[in-house]
């Protein structure tokens, strides 16, 4: 029972950023301030673990010691998937006309148009991010892929 206990403390832990993707009605914002709360998924997940091991250790048994690949995983989670690693975003890109951006006619870009105003990035430099936020004339925008 107490590893069953240490693999739900765990798996609460390790999993608690997959959440919104689960339920699409908590929103992304739900995501972004989750990484408010990695210490206590940390002591989750790792609180968890230990208590499965704790328990392997005083009587060990196959049973026991198969719990320990799940608790593992989902502490080893708590301790490194954090939603501030997931979505990185771009703040004021530099700005420049497509004239004198060098741009190959199959290259990917992400683009909108504001206005009259058109406006692009370019997909090698949003690899890493999620999300922009810029300003186009003197209206804010967000991009989200």
């Amino acid at each position: 029972m107490k590893s069953f206990l240490g693999v739900l403390l765990a798996a609460i832990g390790g999993l608690a950023p997959m959440f919104p993707a689960f339920l699409p009605q908590l929103g992304i914002g739900t995501l972004a301030r989750l990484g408010n709360v990695n210490p206590l998924r940390r002591t989750l997940g790792l609180l968890g673990w230990l208590l499965i091991w704790q328990n392997w250790r005083k009587a060990p048994s196959l049973r026991r010691g198969l719990m320990l690949l799940p608790g593992t995983i989902f502490a080893l989670q708590s301790q490194f998937l954090e939603p501030r690693r997931i979505f990185v975003d771009l703040i004021d890109p530099p700005h420049a006309p497509a004239k004198r951006v060098n741009l190959t006619n199959t290259a990917v870009i992400l683009g909108t148009l504001v206005g009259e105003q058109p406006h692009a990035w370019d997909y090698a430099n949003l690899v890493p991010r999620h999300l922009i936020n810029d300003v186009i004339g003197q209206i804010p925008v967000l991009a989200a892929y």
